[in-house]
């Protein structure tokens, strides 16, 4: 088994406590990547899988959390609760694999992909300074929390 990476960890951490705020709020509207009930697994727990089966380092992961970042700055009425922050994480293999990975049929994944490609408005790129900062806000975040 693979060694704890800690910038999941703390990715992990973030995440939950965005959760923790929004899933006591009521949605107007659910998106695409909203399921009827929260999967069982934690978002931890959930990432360190994706890490383990798909073999992206933390940098993927980065990206992953700017463009959570990103959706919802382009879009403030996509609430990211425990119902759809599992469908957000799924990222260098066929969809066919992540689908797998991530417990969702080839459709599904493939819906959601156009989605959220669509929600960025097919902008991917990130500058150098801005991933720079989170890495460095993710540092200084784990340092503050252990």
């Amino acid at each position: 088994m693979q060694p704890i990476n800690q910038l999941l960890i703390t990715i992990a951490k973030i995440l939950e406590e965005i959760l923790k705020e929004t899933d006591s709020l009521s949605l107007q509207q659910a998106s695409v990547f909203h399921t009827s009930r929260a999967p069982s697994i934690s978002i931890q727990n959930y990432i360190q899988r994706i890490a383990k089966y798909t073999h992206c380092n933390s940098v993927c992961f980065v990206f992953a959390l700017i463009y959570l970042d990103k959706v919802q700055e382009l879009h403030q009425d996509v609430v990211l609760n425990s119902n759809c922050i599992h469908s957000f994480y799924n990222g260098c293999h066929k969809n066919e694999y992540y689908a797998k990975v991530g417990g969702l049929s080839l459709k599904e994944i493939n819906e959601l992909e156009m989605e959220f490609l669509s929600m960025l408005n097919y902008e991917l790129f990130i500058q150098k300074e801005v991933f720079e900062v989170y890495e460095e806000r993710l540092k200084q975040y784990e340092v503050i929390e252990i």
